[in-house]
């Protein structure tokens, strides 16, 4: 079996580029096409992790994302004080979507148009209780959806404090990601997102707009966008086809 030492010859040196998108994702394509072709084998370790860093120029935090990517297809086992082994030629586990770091956000959105259906004042119980607004006060809230390909993938419905909504116009969210337009427009400075995932069901409104059945599983998430003085100031909520959601595990059962 070839060595970890000699398979780390075999990866390009030419440096991953952020134009071609987030480097661990090009790092995780990378290894991955190499072990469908057989160019690493099943049962092979992997080079160390400081060995990858070191020969693409990437930091270590862009070689365990894309470790953790395979290992998540369940292409590789990652192991303590060991490199990482391959385990299977072609995935064995549906990729999922995952949400830790402004990274994930980005590729999360990658090759989708926001479309605005509507922004106007709206009264919420969810604007209240997240902005502290008086019973029946109303917040912006902005309504839309992102689309690929011409296909509606993600409803979004979003909503502001009113001191901040009014300050925005829909011309102004020309990011796909809302609340970097506040950072660009408002110069506020956020500083942390909470994610909270639930499971639906689509509503006929919802279905007709995913094209998808009354009734389908949905998976919503609520994301609360905290400031540098942890107010919130921005409250997104998405629906979209609970395909697209997958939660996978990998559970060794060796005893220790």
């Amino acid at each position: 079996m070839v060595s970890a030492a000699s398979i780390i010859d075999r990866f390009p040196r030419n440096k991953l580029s952020r134009e071609d998108g987030p480097l661990y994702q090009q790092l995780a394509d990378l290894i991955r096409g190499m072990i469908v072709r057989g160019d690493i084998e099943v049962g092979t370790d992997l080079p160390k992790e400081a060995e990858i860093e070191a020969h693409l120029g990437v930091s270590l935090i862009t070689v365990r994302r894309a470790l953790r990517e395979l290992e998540d297809l369940g292409l590789i086992q990652k192991r303590s004080a060991k490199p990482a082994k391959v385990t299977a030629k072609s995935p064995t586990v549906r990729a999922g979507t995952r949400y830790e770091s402004l990274e994930d956000l980005v590729a999360s959105t990658s090759g989708t148009v926001l479309v605005i259906n509507s922004y106007a004042l709206e009264k919420s119980p969810l604007a209240e209780a997240h902005f502290g607004l008086a019973p029946g006060e109303a917040g912006w809230c902005l309504r839309g959806h992102l689309s690929k390909d011409g296909q509606i993938k993600t409803l979004i419905t979003t909503f502001f404090p009113p001191d901040i909504g009014e300050k925005m116009k829909v011309s102004d969210f020309t990011d796909k990601l809302v609340f970097r337009n506040l950072q660009r427009c408002l110069s506020i400075r956020i500083e942390r997102v909470l994610v909270t995932a639930r499971a639906e069901v689509a509503s006929k409104a919802q279905a007709r707009e995913l094209g998808v059945a009354a009734g389908s599983p949905l998976m919503s998430t609520e994301m609360v966008y905290l400031t540098d003085k942890q107010r919130a100031v921005e409250v997104t909520i998405t629906a979209a086809p609970s395909e697209h959601f997958v939660l996978s595990y990998d559970i060794p059962l060796e005893e220790s």
